[in-house]
């Protein structure tokens, strides 16, 4: 019975957790969801209990798994949190990977969750796309990747992979002025981690005498 209450509390607060971070109304919410404003409050209050139908409408309505909307997982959209540690050796290598994996999966569910989030997901997944491109080029190179996987010369391919990113960050500048004010995050140590490698890394070798 108290893990009855337990879930349905959990349920109640990311119901309604999501429907402020769209910015939405609970009027709006609830005609959406084809239920009353009523209804819609007692579930985000947990005065009352809804159906499977329900959950899973809402899934579809605010983009997320039912695991999240039930409080079963932290995230949103299914990624496996611990698949890059699994693949990863014991020790500081695989935490470093675990981090990476981890941050970029909260920068993904900030943007999803920004009211700009198709075209700040679009930036991400170019980005990251052009990065890992670049990062499989150098491999190539180094005969690691077979070099009939790329249509590309190695040099024209890393130069035009870097302007792009160039490119996409003039484009995109007005992220970094929002950033600068932007809400919290929840549980911001992995990105913390990977801000932090990042900055020492910039600054050993590209500013330090």
């Amino acid at each position: 019975m108290a893990e009855n209450k337990e879930k349905n509390s959990k349920f109640a607060a990311i119901l309604s957790q999501l429907r402020k971070e769209r910015g939405c109304s609970q009027k709006k919410a609830a005609a959406d969801l084809g239920i009353s404003q009523a209804l819609l409050s007692h579930y985000e209050k947990g005065i009352r209990e809804c159906g499977l139908d329900f959950v899973i409408k809402c899934s579809d309505y605010y983009g997320v798994t039912t695991d999240y909307l039930l409080g079963v997982s932290t995230s949103r959209y299914g990624i496996d949190e611990d698949y890059l540690y699994k693949i990863s050796n014991e020790g500081s290598e695989g935490t470093t990977m675990s981090a990476i994996s981890q941050g970029m999966k909260i920068l993904l569910e900030t943007a999803v969750a920004s009211t700009e989030g198709t075209d700040t997901v679009r930036y991400l997944h170019d980005y990251y796309m052009l990065c890992l491109y670049r990062g499989a080029l150098t491999l190539a190179k180094s005969g690691k990747l077979p070099s009939e996987m790329f249509r590309l010369d190695y040099t024209i391919g890393h130069e035009l992979a870097s302007a792009a990113i160039s490119l996409l960050d003039a484009r995109f500048v007005f992220i970094e002025d929002k950033s600068r004010t932007g809400a919290d995050i929840i549980n911001q140590s992995e990105l913390h981690t990977i801000i932090e490698e990042a900055e020492n890394y910039l600054i050993q070798n590209l500013i330090s005498e």
